[in-house]
């Protein structure tokens, strides 16, 4: 019996955890199929001063553990401290355990380093969460100091804004004063921040949500006022109770209040029909943390969902808002022609679950979809088994033993598709710290201490139900939330271990138990080939996706080039140790972002071991091996965009690191949304790189020797300026390789006319080709003027070099870094360095509130600029980046002269027309926009930028054969790509002669009046040359009539099924994301007969602006 697996696993988690909480099983009754068992640990009862002791001990004993306390003497000390303190505070009371008076223990004060710790460990050990993989990620709000009711509503509304992050949320705790003894501690009401109301009617029904019945009826006799006219989505005001004092109510912001409306992209009217809505986050209110002895019993957590969460249950749940009958009846799945069935109930009970289950699933997708449309944070449920079971794998890897797991909980609702439903023997136990329930019930509570109140009904009805009017907040790290008091040396020492072991274990594993990922490399090693390892860091899968793709294609070219060996098995990065890297190791990484561009979890030991080995590698030349990085971003988040990859490739240049195919190469998921276009797409650069290095190429040895990495590596940076340098080092990467130089060189109409509608705005990019139908990245750079304005207040000159200390990159002079780099029109992004002015009469405010340029002037206006090279370094690095704006190109390279804008007489003067390219695009202005609006209208023509092109979805349609049928949908700036498609057609034709052509195009055109006559040119000669079957020309109007109501109009409905069905045409839509929505919505109408959108597959084209 003592060798049974099972026995032994428990051994091991006792030995680790000092404290375990009851599950609620005993040897004769199990409770593993209960979602609530009757002995789980609760927060707001009394306990005996040895529990509370040894609990205390526990707890800081396993945060001496993991390196916290730097010895045994520290650790006693704080023991003692904490200890003192409890038994300070202890005093006579009804104890939990027996139910009799005794000796109770008293609070201890935990720093905020410590409760921070305690959060993350306390979610770590949730069996019942399935999301614990990023409670390293965890932000604690320290608000213990709040001891009113009203201050508390207000301190929770103002930080859960922040904390929301405009819908990229950042998982935090917002944690109010501990319960004392005998005393109930501060409680909220609602089960959650965003609850919606749930209105008992007269017939007995339920408005609303009928899980908040009772405490709607609460919170009206509180003195709630509800809409007038009230519906099914009416979110609850919140109400807060302090310790020992009355409730407040508040009402929810309206940056917080707003909700998802659920739409499905292939039954967008259907949807619509339904109108469903759910809040854009969960916030659970009613939990509280028990962490060393100490009961936090109001501790709000806000998190995102997992879409099963709202598909499955809380829209599908019969006893919530039971939506799946109705999803089955819009979306025609009950066959109501057949002879007794009117309705779901009629079906037999296979048939019900049959269409239950569709709509279950079509439900569960409109939910993902619609989220990602708002751009608000969700996980899928497959991607978090995937994470869940990888963070536990990883856990009982180092550990021995695997992370308490309540199997009633994490099963997903989608059954046995699903993975993680297959995962037996999971160990179902509590450690301390944890999160749990309150014994008592808020409202229950109020309804006791309200008897005892003495006040008159007035003074209980002065809740305070102001609105705040706060503005979004700046994304925050954990550790740069306000909340919290100075911290002492401990909590220093704490949170810079925090901060560089995120998972608090230990780095690196003895040598004697090496991984199979090391034993493989080892083997490969001894083998005079050059050996291959693959590894991904990631919080997804999309990475892991790529790395598995690409060790497949490397295992074939190594069928062919005798000179590899690749290492079969791939994991995640810090499996990857440095003493297992040697010369002719080829190191290949697949690395995504989390959160605000850090690196993942499974990579955060990788970049902390580069660390600690950089200072033995930096001057061994002869220990330098290859490497390549993916770094998979998505542009579309410029201010984190493959910020965890340069990290990455920061830290693996320190420890010897040598670049191969360009090192870092930025993937975008705005362009490569499958893991197969994403390894393409890198391997058009490192597919050859490795074949150089198989046949010894003599251009791959002189780059060898001319590498100079690591050798103006010889400050340390910290904080933001991290960042900075890794968003520099992108930047002058892409300067080299991606942005090539270009001018505006002319704009029609004239800027400086008064023109209500859009801009052709023509580039001239030299010598270079473009891919029609493709899109361009314009990067609007600074004028000279401002560049001589900026160095004048530096007092530096154009040709000195910043010093940045990137390793391997040559340091940019001020002229290019200020005119390239950053972006002389927004503010500072930090402003630490204004510390070194000494300028005590200096506002902050002040200087935030000014663009750079003009804060810089304004300090040199006042004697404080320029300053020593250190502090100028300093500034640089906190100036903003300039971010690229992305346009659809809108004329074709095939186009003549003749029907291309022409370049302005002064520019023939620098290279002759024929050597130059050009190409149109659409700049519709936007009021303070940075390139449609500030570069556009105050810069000399022609004027440089830097661009790059990209491909797009449209560049399909240039392979269809001219008389393909082509229904063309476009709104505005959205007639980019269709003027390109005609005048690539346009000229065909007259490459041709003029030969007739067979009219395949219909066009229904959404443009303002101002615009139609920029258009109309190429439009006029589209239809002289027979490419329009049809123009369809919608400009603004009052009525309100949209482009794409004209697609359901008679004769035109039956026109495009006709096209659609019989003659096989295709699609395209370039509209806004509301527009294409809308259209889609349209079709769905016109080709109801038909399967809709969905059958069209890729005759359906969508770009959106």
């Amino acid at each position: 019996m003592l060798h049974c697996p099972v026995i032994k696993e428990f051994q091991q988690a006792r030995a680790h955890h000092p404290v375990l909480a009851s599950t609620g099983c005993t040897k004769q009754f199990c409770q593993a199929g209960r979602a609530l068992h009757t002995d789980e640990p609760r927060v707001g009862e009394n306990r005996a001063l040895e529990v509370v002791e040894k609990e205390a001990e526990g707890f800081l004993r396993e945060l001496h553990q993991e390196g916290y306390f730097d010895s045994d003497q520290t650790f006693q000390s704080r023991l003692d401290c904490a200890l003192t303190e409890i038994r300070t505070d202890a005093s006579v009371g009804i104890v939990r355990e027996t139910k009799q008076s005794g000796l109770v223990g008293g609070v201890w004060h935990q720093t905020s380093a410590e409760l921070e710790w305690g959060i993350r460990r306390a979610w770590r050990n949730a069996r019942k969460c399935i999301m614990r993989s990023h409670s390293d990620e965890l932000i604690l709000c320290d608000l213990r100091n709040v001891t009113s009711s009203a201050s508390m509503a207000r301190e929770l509304l103002r930080n859960m804004c922040e904390a929301f992050n405009g819908g990229n949320v950042l998982p935090t705790v917002f944690v109010f004063p501990p319960r004392k003894i005998d005393s109930r501690g501060p409680l909220i009401w609602n089960h959650q921040l965003l609850e919606f109301a749930g209105y008992e009617m007269e017939d007995g029904s339920i408005m609303g949500d009928p899980n908040s019945v009772t405490l709607t009826k609460s919170i009206l006799e509180l003195g709630w006022e509800p809409p007038i006219h009230k519906s099914r989505w009416d979110l609850l005001p919140l109400v807060v109770m302090a310790d020992s004092d009355v409730p407040a109510m508040i009402e929810i912001p309206t940056e917080l209040g707003r909700l998802v409306e659920i739409r499905h992209p292939r039954h967008n009217v259907e949807f619509e029909e339904l109108d469903l809505k759910w809040v854009a986050f969960p916030a659970l209110t009613r939990l509280g943390f028990d962490i060393g002895g100490v009961q936090y019993t109001a501790a709000p957590f806000i998190g995102w969902f997992m879409d099963a969460e709202i598909g499955v249950r809380d829209l599908a749940d019969t006893f919530r808002y039971n939506a799946l009958p109705d999803i089955a009846r819009v979306l025609g799945l009950i066959d109501t022609k057949r002879e007794g069935i009117e309705g779901l109930d009629d079906l037999p009970e296979y048939e019900q679950l049959s269409v239950l289950s569709r709509s279950q699933q079509e439900l569960t997708y409109a939910v993902q979809w619609s989220y990602q449309q708002a751009k608000v944070s969700m996980s899928d449920t497959l991607t978090a088994s995937m994470k869940w079971c990888r963070y536990d794998d990883a856990f009982k890897a180092k550990n021995g033993f695997r992370l308490p797991a309540d199997p009633y909980w994490l099963a997903p609702p989608q059954g046995s598709i699903i993975p993680l439903w297959h995962r037996g023997g999971a160990p179902n136990y509590q450690p301390k710290p944890l999160i749990c329930t309150h014994v008592q019930d808020p409202l229950n509570a109020w309804e006791r201490e309200k008897l005892n109140i003495t006040t008159t009904a007035k003074l209980l009805h002065l809740f305070d139900t102001e609105t705040p009017k706060w503005p979004m907040l700046p994304a925050k790290s954990s550790s740069s939330y306000g909340m919290a008091p100075t911290l002492r040396k401990g909590d220093e020492r704490l949170s810079r271990k925090l901060a560089e072991r995120p998972t608090l274990q230990t780095i690196s594993a003895p040598r004697t138990q090496a991984s199979p990922e090391r034993t493989a490399l080892s083997r490969s090693r001894q083998s005079p080939t050059q050996s291959v390892v693959v590894f991904f860091c990631s919080a997804g899968t999309f990475a892991e996706k790529v790395a598995r793709k690409l060790n497949e294609r490397l295992r074939d070219l190594a069928r062919d080039v005798v000179k590899f060996s690749v290492c079969s098995v791939i994991g995640p990065l810090d499996q990857l140790q440095a003493s297992a890297i040697h010369p002719g190791t080829i190191v290949l990484l697949v690395i995504s972002s989390t959160g605000q561009g850090e690196v993942p979890m499974n990579g955060s030991q990788f970049v902390a071991m580069c660390d600690k080995e950089a200072g033995k590698r930096l001057n061994t030349p002869q220990t330098s091996f290859r490497y390549a990085i993916y770094g998979n971003g998505d542009s579309r988040y410029a201010a984190t965009y493959n910020g965890a990859a340069a990290i990455v490739d920061q830290r693996i240049r320190q420890i010897g690191g040598l670049a191969l195919a360009g090192g870092l190469y930025q993937g975008d998921t705005a362009v490569h949304t499958t893991a197969l276009q994403a390894l393409n797409s890198w391997w058009t650069k490192l597919g050859p790189a490795l074949q150089d290095l198989a046949t010894d190429s003599p251009e791959l040895k002189r780059a060898n020797n001319e590498d100079n990495l690591g050798k103006g590596l010889t400050t340390r940076v910290t904080g933001y300026q991290t960042g900075a340098i890794s968003q520099h080092r992108l930047r002058t990467e892409q300067l080299r390789s991606d942005y090539h130089k270009a001018k505006v060189a002319s704009i029609n109409p004239s800027y400086r006319e008064q023109h209500q509608g859009t801009y052709i705005t023509t580039l001239d990019i030299g010598p270079r080709r473009y891919r029609d139908m493709g899109c361009i990245q314009v990067l609007p750079i600074n004028s000279p003027v401002k560049v001589r304005r900026a160095l004048r207040t530096l007092g530096m000159s154009g040709s000195t070099k910043v010093c940045l200390n990137i390793p391997g990159i040559d340091d940019p002079p001020y002229s290019a870094f200020l005119a390239e780099y950053i972006d002389l029109e927004v503010p500072f992004c930090n402003l630490e360095w204004l510390q070194t002015l000494k300028a005590k009469t200096i506002s902050g405010e002040t200087i935030k509130s000014l663009p750079c340029l003009e804060g810089l002037e304004y300090l040199f206006s006042l004697g404080l600029l320029p300053v020593g090279v250190a502090t100028t370094t300093s500034i640089c690095l906190a100036l903003p980046l300039l971010h690229p704006r992305t346009y659809s190109i809108a004329s074709s390279l095939s186009c003549t002269p003749s029907t291309a804008a022409r370049v302005p007489r002064h520019y023939s003067k620098v290279t002759p027309f024929a050597a130059r390219q050009q190409l149109d695009i659409l700049v519709k202005p936007i009021p303070d926009g940075r390139f449609s609006h500030t570069f556009l209208s105050s810069s000399p023509i022609p004027a440089n930028i830097r661009y790059r092109v990209l491909p797009s979805s449209a560049a399909s349609l240039l392979d269809l054969p001219p008389d393909t049928p082509l229904i063309v949908i476009a709104t505005g700036a959205g007639f980019a790509p269709v003027r390109c498609l005609l005048q690539r057609r346009i000229a065909a034709w007259r490459s041709q002669s003029r030969a007739s052509h067979h009219a395949s195009m219909s066009l229904f055109l959404g443009l303002k009046p101002a615009d139609v006559h920029l258009f109309s040119g190429t439009l006029n000669e589209a239809a002289a040359a027979g490419l329009l079957e049809s123009l369809c020309l919608v400009s603004s109007n009052v009525e309100g009539v949209r482009v794409y109501d004209r697609l359901l109009e008679e004769g035109t409905k039956e026109r495009i099924r006709e096209m659609v069905g019989k003659k096989g045409a295709w699609v395209f839509v370039c509209t806004s994301v509301d527009a294409a929505r809308c259209t889609r919505g349209a079709f769905e109408e016109v080709l109801r007969d038909d399967d809709g959108v969905e059958g069209m597959g890729e005759r359906w084209v969508e770009e959106v602006y």
